[in-house]
């Protein structure tokens, strides 16, 4: 696997030093990369780059020393890992002061290059923000998605949509009269006559008094549009005392908009703090490669605006709910200006440790846990928007993902079109029944369920019970001449999966594909392996594989408690036995 690196080693690494492209051997081969075979990369912090064929991005990750981190990713041979090595042909090293840089740069090419197997956010637009040029000498509110690479431009958001920002920055434009061309023009625009700008470009107005409208405008940017409402109110009176009606009209439609935004508002009594807090939604369903966050933002002890923002889940190895809100917390608060004083978060902060640091030492931004109280409630209504919005979004479960995921997790010879679960429920050794139920495409398959009565077994022999239902079930599917499943799931660990492939064995079908996912831990054991899997519990391939093992469950409980009631209700009917007879 050809590797091509745009960096040098050591302690004398220039920028401008190229790498050879080099050779190393295969991953997926199983031989071990020797180290004169592999790229020459950097021992210092920074950030890599696998590329694909085509030159595209497949995964970018920061690492404390780059060597090292590639080293893992060719000998670890996890889902991930193996996903991206064996379909890499390029590497790219971008190495950094420290680890705080590379954290940063990382969010920075995630957001930009998109690369297949990172956590991205999924609209590929950047936040909208209202920007407040400072540095003009006529200052004027402008919409834009990215921040501005300018120094003295102050940055306002982000907000829920283009639409809010935009009309905000029209509404206050329009009210305070403040400047709307890009370039100063010689004489009076039309926004000049429309009475919607001040013209101070043109001495219609002091740099002071413009100063004063800039200052009123940047209040209400900032959450506190309390005094700018009632210099509205003013403004509005003294337009229609002087008879200036469509200057009064203009100010009576912008103190509407203001007043409709403050009452939209929720009082929360946290002070003059400026707050954020946010919540992160995991999916719930098989098939749904999508998680949510959601950001509520309090200013001056107002909620001023909330939203959830989608992220994109490889299906091969999801990364873990802290890291998901790691790679957030970078890419959302790493180029914001106008930052809050803290973040709430709910729980610990497992996972999220690098990112707090780094914001913390880069930006200056608290990141802390909501322990009670109102900051408590908030992170919850921003878990409870978060969940609404992933719900709503999700649609139909996708399989192809998930079923490709789980090919490759358990090493199938192909993807696990139909899967069939087994259970076996029953209470004190008696009224012992098993169940079977089948999912096509990640989707139950009612009309094919079967229920058993355990014949053969006595007392409480799980795995004798487990047999009898694996032999009965696929000796009937053999002499029917029916389609096998691509994947026997049964419910329990490694004794249940022994008696399980020993009914398959005996029926010469011993390479059926076979996994049990045991209860509590949520493990995979496979025939023949003494070490179980234990991946993610978040998952989309395990969710499938417990959604599979959970309705099979269900299935069996109810069948046996339905022959519980039979038999109670026949005993009831029999009535008592006279004395002096019995069986």
């Amino acid at each position: 696997m050809p590797y091509a690196s745009n960096a040098q080693q050591g302690k004398g690494y220039s920028d401008a030093a190229p790498w050879r492209p080099v050779t190393v051997a295969n991953p997926s081969s199983g031989t071990e990369p020797a180290a004169s075979e592999l790229p020459a990369g950097p021992l210092g912090p920074g950030v890599y780059i696998f590329r694909g064929p085509e030159g595209e991005a497949l995964y970018v990750g920061k690492a404390r020393s780059l060597r090292h981190r590639v080293l893992d990713h060719l000998r670890l041979q996890t889902d991930r890992d193996g996903y991206i090595t064996t379909r890499s042909r390029q590497l790219e090293f971008l190495p950094t002061r420290n680890e705080r840089e590379a954290l940063l740069l990382e969010a920075t090419l995630i957001r930009r290059l998109r690369p297949r197997y990172n956590v991205l956010l999924k609209d590929d637009k950047s936040f909208p923000y209202l920007s407040l040029t400072a540095g003009d000498r006529f200052p004027r509110i402008t919409f834009l998605r990215r921040p501005p690479r300018r120094t003295g431009t102050v940055l306002f958001g982000p907000y829920r949509s283009a639409l809010e920002a935009r009309q905000l920055a029209r509404v206050l434009s329009e009210s305070f009269q403040l400047r709307r061309c890009r370039a100063l023009p010689r004489r009076a625009c039309l926004y000049y006559h429309l009475k919607t700008c001040s013209a101070p470009c043109i001495g219609a107005i002091s740099a002071e008094d413009y100063e004063e409208r800039v200052r009123r405008a940047r209040e209400v940017l900032e959450g506190k549009p309390t005094e700018a409402l009632a210099d509205l109110h003013r403004m509005m009176k003294g337009a229609s005392a002087h008879q200036d009606y469509e200057r009064a009209a203009v100010l009576r439609d912008a103190l509407g908009a203001l007043r409709d935004l403050e009452e939209r508002q929720r009082v929360v009594d946290l002070g003059t703090e400026r707050v954020d807090a946010l919540a992160l939604a995991l999916p719930t369903r098989p098939g749904v490669l999508r998680a949510a966050v959601g950001v509520i933002k309090v200013r001056e002890g107002n909620v001023v605006g909330g939203e959830p923002y989608l992220l994109s889940l490889p299906a091969e190895d999801p990364p873990a709910p802290g890291e998901l809100l790691s790679t957030f917390l970078l890419q959302y608060y790493g180029e914001a200006r106008d930052l809050p004083q803290r973040v709430y978060l709910p729980g610990d902060l497992s996972g999220v440790e690098g990112a707090r640091e780094t914001l913390s030492d880069i930006r200056g931004l608290r990141v802390d846990v909501a322990q009670a109280g109102r900051r408590r409630s908030l992170v919850e209504l921003a878990e409870r928007m978060a969940r609404a919005h992933l719900d709503a979004r999700s649609g139909p479960p996708t399989p192809g993902p998930v079923l490709l995921a789980l090919r490759n997790r358990l090493e199938l010879p192909r993807l696990p079109h139909r899967i069939e679960g087994v259970d076996i429920s029953l209470f004190q050794g008696s009224h012992a029944v098993g169940s079977l139920v089948v999912f096509v495409d990640a989707a139950p398959a009612k009309e094919e369920y079967r229920r058993f009565r355990i014949k053969t077994v006595e007392g409480t022999d799980d795995f004798a019970m487990v047999h009898e239902v694996v032999s009965r079930r696929f000796r009937r599917r053999l002499q029917e001449g029916r389609s096998l499943p691509d994947l026997l799931l049964i419910d329990g660990g490694a004794g249940q999966v022994a008696s399980a492939l020993r009914a398959l064995e005996e029926l010469g079908i011993g390479d059926l594909p076979l996994v049990g996912l045991a209860k509590q831990r949520e493990e995979l054991y496979r025939p023949r392996l003494r070490e179980p899997l234990r991946p993610d519990r978040n998952a989309p391939d395990l969710l499938l594989l417990r959604h599979v093992r959970d309705e099979a469950h269900r299935f069996a409980v109810g069948y046996h408690r339905t022959r519980r009631r039979m038999a109670l209700r026949s005993e009831e009917d029999a009535g008592p036995v006279p004395l002096g007879e019995g069986p």
